[in-house]
């Protein structure tokens, strides 16, 4: 498992290039998981790119949810549709 977290202001958008950035760490390190955590949004075109490579993308309102209690399997089913 490969995750990257990243820290951004609300008003910031996550670029598709760090997600890029985060498939080419899960094939480096051969792994089976990727999970991209943000405390921001993700821009269309990084939520598609996390959605077509399986990369599991956890935006500011996965986090809360995360937070209070929801199974981070449970967030798979909303990837790509924050």
């Amino acid at each position: 498992m490969v995750i990257q977290c990243k820290r951004y202001t609300p008003r910031s958008k996550i670029p598709s290039r760090e997600v890029r950035d985060l498939l080419g760490a899960r094939v480096h390190f051969k792994v089976d998981v990727a999970i991209f955590v943000a405390t921001t949004y993700f821009s269309r075109p990084a939520e598609k790119f996390a959605t077509e490579n399986d990369i599991l993308a956890v935006h500011r309102d996965h986090l809360g949810l995360w937070n209070n209690g929801a199974s981070l399997l449970s967030l798979g089913a909303v990837n790509g549709l924050g």
